[in-house]
């Protein structure tokens, strides 16, 4: 018998643990167990093909909010093609609400809710032997249930080869469940968290190292919840500090101790990203999706690790819960702006199969799409209009914060506005980027690719025709933070044109370098293993008159290393001579 393990991953650089773990646990069932891995960007066509051409017995799906229509439409080309392939649906999408979309799918021949490697085995053996489960068994299948004795597992790792995730994300976990409750979270259904042994949270992470990745993300949902676990495990992978390898962790900001912060400000830098989720400033919003954390600790613990400058941090919020009208959002938008994290993403609230809160979904009035991935519309507080608005302003977040090309003309901007109302001033962050989304849709830029060279000239004209009178920076010298930015994150001598005063030609450049060579020597950090001739073309300098904001005297000559990367910023180098 032959059974594929079928993985349809939102996108290329993701891998799938789940059918590893599922192939592990499938180790004593008779014949071939195979996995393949696909994406949704594939064509289904070809995804089709490639099924079909294995000439499988079985073929077992892992189901997700991002492929659950995807996989629907395959499984039924499949039972199309051949009736006798028996069709495995398992996964979060499928585990509730008797299948999901799935229930009623007579080309589904089994669903297996919550964690598959006890009942997975189990199913293939009979069907093997050609027998076919009864109605309690098959009842037991569709019933959600999770592995006790996460040690007795096979470990998933032993299948991922060296360089096979090369340009691909790989993905350890040390636990499953969650200490919280949160009500929109699928782990509000599940009690506590269970945790591997650390000698197989080793083993793996090593066996990680060796695959060609770059970034392995702790798929934990909160790491930090046991603090001596924790500081093993942080201490632990210091000895990869110079493997070119980011760890990716999510942590509860407010559970993060003394000993994990002193920890954690001893990285190397880049060596560790951290992902905090905040959600909402507001206590009666967190209280109301069993999320009542203290908000004021988390905000000052994020504050301290963002001080330490060598962790890449991410924060989270989440538009659309519970009591949060758009007046209150712009308070949480505004405390969690302020923390000048590397990464902030603006969520919106999804109301996941087996959620509370899809349950109590009426309580609040929240209408969200039939459809995966069952965002919201709207609620009691607030408008399917303001969330649009909100949209935009994260799709601009993405652009102008996230991609860090305007990290130092934002920060000068916002410090530099005139306090007051919408009409006469801007009196918060929140405002600038409600002021630039409406700016963007209105001229068609968040229907269409932008280029991140044409994204200076844009937010240029956008200062100067919006917000231009409430803000005291001279013209000049907005666009001398917008060419210092554009040299750190483009890295390209390539300007673009607004930003030149004169041309630079290859010999001006050059007579620059030997002009500041001494100074060059002492403070570019390269000079110690490299010649100046032979990074010469990776060097920029130029004069510049720069706000405080930036950290650099007013008038300036700036030498810019394009090949000096920060791993926490992934900025080029910038040193004043």
């Amino acid at each position: 018998m032959k059974t594929l393990l079928v993985a349809i991953n939102s996108q290329y650089v993701h891998s799938n643990l789940a059918v590893l773990y599922l192939k592990a646990a499938c180790s004593e069932v008779p014949g071939e167990v195979k996995v393949l891995e696909f994406s949704i960007n594939e064509s289904l066509k070809s995804v089709y093909s490639a099924i079909i051409r294995e000439k499988p017995d079985v073929v077992a799906f892992s189901c997700y909010i991002w492929n659950i229509e995807y996989v629907i439409k395959l499984s039924e080309d499949i039972k199309k093609a051949n009736q006798n392939i028996i069709i495995i649906a398992g996964g979060p999408e499928v585990s509730f609400d008797n299948g999901g979309l799935l229930c009623s799918k007579d080309f589904v021949d089994y669903i297996i809710a919550g964690e598959g490697e006890h009942k997975l085995p189990q199913l293939l053996k009979s069907i093997q032997k050609g027998i076919k489960p009864i109605v309690d068994e098959i009842n037991k299948l569709k019933s959600f249930s999770v592995v006790d004795g996460l040690e007795t597992l096979k470990s998933p790792y032993q299948f991922i080869e060296k360089n096979s995730l090369k340009n691909k994300i790989a993905y350890v976990e040390s636990s499953r469940g969650c200490p919280f409750r949160c009500s929109y979270c699928m782990s509000s259904i599940t009690d506590g968290v269970r945790f591997f042994p650390l000698e197989k949270v080793f083993d793996a992470i090593k066996r990680l190292t060796k695959s060609g990745t770059r970034i392995i993300k702790f798929v934990d949902r909160t790491f930090n919840s046991k603090e001596e676990r924790a500081l093993e495990i942080w201490n632990h992978i210091r000895q990869y500090e110079n493997a070119d390898i980011v760890f990716h962790f999510e942590i509860d900001p407010a559970l993060l101790t003394e000993k994990m912060l002193d920890c954690l400000e001893k990285m190397p830098p880049g060596l560790v990203q951290l992902e905090a989720g905040i959600q909402s400033v507001h206590q009666k919003t967190l209280s109301a999706v069993n999320r009542p954390r203290p908000v004021e600790k988390a905000i000052k613990n994020i504050e301290k690790i963002v001080s330490f400058k060598n962790i890449h941090t991410h924060v989270d919020l989440i538009a659309g819960l519970p009591y949060e009208s758009y007046d209150l959002f712009r308070q949480s938008f505004n405390r969690v702006y302020n923390l000048s994290a590397h990464h902030f993403q603006l969520g919106f609230l999804k109301l996941l199969r087996g959620s509370e809160l899809r349950n109590s979904a009426d309580f609040h009035g929240i209408k969200y799409r039939s459809y995966p991935p069952y965002e919201i519309i709207s609620n009691k507080y607030i408008t399917a209009e303001e969330l649009l608005i909100l949209k935009d302003i994260a799709e601009c977040l993405e652009l102008f914060y996230n991609s860090g090309r305007f990290h130092s003309t934002l920060k000068a901007i916002i410090n530099s506005c005139i306090k007051g109302d919408s009409n006469t001033g801007l009196p918060d962050s929140f405002t600038l980027f409600e002021k630039l989304a409406l700016d963007m849709r209105e001229k068609g830029y968040l229907e269409r690719p932008v280029k991140a060279f044409n994204l200076y000239e844009i937010f240029f004209m956008f200062i100067k025709d919006r917000v231009r009178d409430i803000i005291t920076l001279p013209i000049e010298t907005i666009k001398e933070c917008l060419k210092f930015d554009y040299l750190r994150s483009m890295k390209n001598l390539t300007l673009p044109a607004f930003l030149i005063k004169k041309e630079s030609s290859k010999k001006t450049r050059q007579n620059m370098l030997k002009k500041y060579r001494d100074e060059l020597e002492q403070v570019l950090p390269r000079f110690k293993k490299h010649s100046l001739e032979s990074i010469w073309h990776q060097i920029y300098i130029d004069e510049f008159s720069l706000p405080a904001e930036t950290g650099y005297p007013q008038k300036a000559v700036i030498a810019f290393d394009f090949g000096d990367i920060s791993p926490v910023t992934g900025l080029a180098g910038a040193y004043y001579l």
